[in-house]
């Protein structure tokens, strides 16, 4: 790999006008101010994949890009922050509102709150095991088990740190070979949140497996804890298949997925133009018939992540998150997301996929608000 030595910020400006980046509405000087104090150059050059460069070899322009002002990739920078502030804070009341789902229905089932989490445990490290046994390549495990036999060996002759280091080594040999699947995840998670402030006291008086109902369990676990216990709940347990709840089901993926990137404080947006994997037909479906957004940019829920991962958001806020006043919120912050969002819209408008994302994720904000400030649960 090309060593990347890093550079001072008025180099950095300097290798992007080389590409070809102009600095016609943002200055060379106002670029290298917001390279040291508002930003950094990686993050910042991550979105310019969403800009054509000149591809024939024969043009004097070969390998630089096209009409690419530097301002166009600041505010790509600023959206992709407000974005993934609008993403935790309607994930959060998501995250809050599914376990008041969880919490009335299982008052009212008279759900038993040990023997809820001894089923839950136990279909989810079942769920792991068949993962496992259909993801297992055994046939490179022969050399991981004599390379686990050679450390063996060595634990006798070494304590302390190498001790330490020599079980790391096993351990990794061992996710290596089991894909990083454990199909005590789960469970152990709870035990982690006793290095926290704010959860030891918690986790210390309830967080041992002997001592933990299920209500402990809404407060001490993870989203992905969360929605493990809300799809077994709803769909293992009560065998709920109706429409509705089986829509919910299939949104929970991709809302998690784009909570996680965002808590992440990775950038979304640059995902324009990347292409989805496997795709939630029925959010395609949702997006026209719910939201009422033309069948023409409905079909790019089918192509880029981000716009597939936030409609499932949006939609998974409307039909989980019952308060009024949440739902009004939410709404207004949609309505002023999308303004924002279409504020420069013009500095897109020559990139055809860069363009339409945007203008989709904007119908999503505009229909999704209305959606969402119409109706209540």
């Amino acid at each position: 790999m090309k060593e990347r030595p890093l550079i001072p910020a008025e180099q950095q400006v300097a290798h992007l006008a080389e590409r070809g980046v102009r600095f016609d509405i943002m200055s060379p000087e106002d670029a290298v101010a917001f390279l040291r104090d508002k930003n950094f150059f990686f993050k910042v050059k991550a979105f310019a994949k969403c800009f054509s460069t000149y591809r024939s070899s024969a043009s004097e322009g070969y390998g630089r890009y096209v009409n690419l002002d530097f301002a166009y990739l600041a505010e790509l920078t600023r959206l992709d922050h407000h974005l993934r502030e609008h993403i935790l804070s309607m994930t959060l009341d998501i995250e809050h509102y599914m376990k008041v789902h969880l919490n009335r229905t299982m008052m009212d089932d008279g759900a038993d709150g040990k023997e809820i989490l001894d089923l839950l445990f136990a279909h989810e490290r079942v769920r792991k095991e068949r993962m496992l046994e259909e993801r297992f390549d055994p046939s490179g495990s022969e050399t991981a088990v004599e390379k686990m036999k050679a450390i063996a060996d060595r634990l006798d002759e070494v304590d302390g740190s190498e001790r330490a280091t020599l079980f790391l080594e096993m351990l990794h040999i061992a996710e290596d070979q089991t894909l990083g699947i454990d199909p005590e995840h789960l469970e152990r998670s709870v035990s982690y949140l006793g290095d926290s402030n704010y959860t030891r006291d918690l986790a210390n008086k309830y967080g041992r497996r002997e001592d933990m109902y299920v209500w402990n369990y809404l407060e001490l676990v993870s989203f992905g804890g969360i929605i493990a216990l809300y799809k077994f709940y709803f769909y293992d347990l009560r065998r709920e298949r109706s429409q509705e709840a089986e829509s919910v089901k299939q949104l929970l993926f991709p809302v998690k997925a784009l909570r996680n990137a965002a808590a992440h404080n990775g950038n979304i947006l640059n995902t324009i133009g990347q292409r989805l994997q496997k795709p939630v037909g029925s959010i395609a479906t949702a997006a026209r018939e719910e939201l009422g957004i033309d069948q023409e940019l409905v079909a790019l829920t089918k192509r880029f992540p981000v716009i597939h991962d936030f409609t499932a958001l949006v939609l998974c806020f409307n039909r989980i998150v019952s308060d009024a006043d949440a739902r009004s919120e939410k709404a207004a912050g949609l309505r002023t997301l999308r303004e924002r969002f279409l504020e420069h819209a013009d500095y897109f408008e020559k990139q055809i996929e860069l363009a339409r994302g945007i203008r989709m994720l904007g119908e999503v904000m505009r229909s999704g608000a209305d959606a969402i400030s119409s109706s209540s649960l």
